[in-house]
């Protein structure tokens, strides 16, 4: 009897370090990456110029700029209706409206955190760019703003072209 006690006490104690090893550091050894860490392949398909296919997010600043300006040659596909506008304001106040507010004024929650302000979409220098240019920083993001290329389908970030351009523009 005491012999069985004593094996089964040291099968429980054998057994705990034997069978957690080497689980035991699964968790704490996970790796850990954020998703604005991680590089995900661009949809070659996902702003077509002339013709041409922008593929992935630009290398500088420099290359920004003169691919958004390229751009602004793309014809918005989307037919602002009464639908779509619906469809770009459901996804303005998903993605949009933390930062640039409800107005579009740059005025959101998150936004006044910010040292430097989001755009004002209401401005004439955003209201006066092409569908494509708008479109394009949506899909690629700017200075501060992160892209969305990856959140939102491509017909939707058409919708919000619509919405920021018919709806807080007027």
């Amino acid at each position: 009897m005491l012999r069985s006690i004593f094996v089964a006490a040291l099968a429980i104690l054998v057994s705990g370090p034997v069978l957690a090893l080497p689980w035991d550091k699964d968790m704490r050894n996970q790796p850990s990456v954020k998703p604005q860490e991680s590089q995900v392949p661009s949809v070659p398909d996902s702003v077509p110029v002339n013709g041409k296919e922008v593929i992935g997010p630009p290398a500088d600043m420099g290359e920004l700029v003169f691919a958004r300006l390229a751009a602004g040659e793309i014809e918005n596909p989307t037919t602002s209706s009464p639908e779509s506008l619906k469809r770009g304001e459901v996804m303005y106040e998903t993605h949009c409206l933390t930062c640039h507010g409800e107005q579009g004024r740059g005025d959101g929650v998150v936004g006044l955190k910010y040292l430097v302000a989001p755009m004002d979409l209401t401005m004439d220098y955003v209201q006066l760019q092409p569908d494509g240019q708008v479109y394009y920083t949506i899909s690629h993001g700017s200075i501060a703003m992160p892209f969305y290329r990856d959140s939102m389908d491509e017909v939707d970030r058409w919708h919000v072209v619509n919405y920021v351009k018919e709806v807080l523009g007027n």
